[in-house]
């Protein structure tokens, strides 16, 4: 009886998977849940954690989550190649590089997201008022009390000019001809000529 030899598989015949296959189509699944929920609930959530930062640290916050959520893109790219690769080998080199990017992607996201939480928010602008009353015009921070006064108060971030409040000054409401609100205090072009 003679034994029938078979010659040896050659490097391109599929070699059984071990469980790289079932792990790929398990990177796969999970990363595109985890990436589709996360972009919904950006989505859904909208940008209200970002409004409040300065314009530099929104577009830094942007750039970073549209890296992490390109990593996380490929990762899954990357898992669905590796769930079909017809040879474990290099199934499983995909699969250790859908964790590397997974991992940063998932990183890059949770971070940006943890920042805009954390980071200051940018100071407000103050509402600087500019009064025309019987003695001129003055400008700064109003109070409405005591009652029947107005309360400017002078604001340290304002130029120091004629109609710049330099001290707590009561203005009674009854010699208050207009009111409006400024971003800066500047005198205008022309000043009314204070009354008698």
């Amino acid at each position: 009886m003679t034994e029938e030899r078979t010659a040896p598989d050659s490097p391109t015949d599929p070699v059984p998977s071990d469980g790289v296959h079932p792990q790929a189509a398990t990177w796969r699944n999970g990363l595109t849940a985890v990436t589709a929920l996360l972009a919904a609930a950006l989505i859904i959530r909208g940008p209200g954690d970002f409004t409040d930062l300065h314009w530099t640290v929104q577009a830094l916050a942007g750039a970073l989550l549209l890296a992490g959520f390109a990593l996380l893109a490929r990762a899954v790219l990357l898992a669905v190649t590796a769930a079909a690769a017809p040879l474990a080998d290099s199934a499983a080199r995909s699969v250790a590089t859908v964790k590397r990017f997974a991992v940063a992607g998932l990183g890059l996201v949770g971070l940006t997201v943890l920042g805009g939480w954390l980071v200051p928010a940018a100071p407000a602008p103050a509402n600087l008022i500019q009064l025309t009353y019987d003695h001129g015009i003055i400008c700064g921070l109003v109070s409405l009390e005591p009652d029947g006064y107005v309360t400017v108060l002078p604001d340290p971030g304002q130029p120091a000019n004629r109609i710049t409040a330099k001290a707590r000054t009561l203005v009674p409401i009854s010699s208050i001809h207009g009111m409006t609100e400024v971003g800066v205090c500047e005198p205008p072009a022309t000043l009314p000529t204070p009354a008698p």
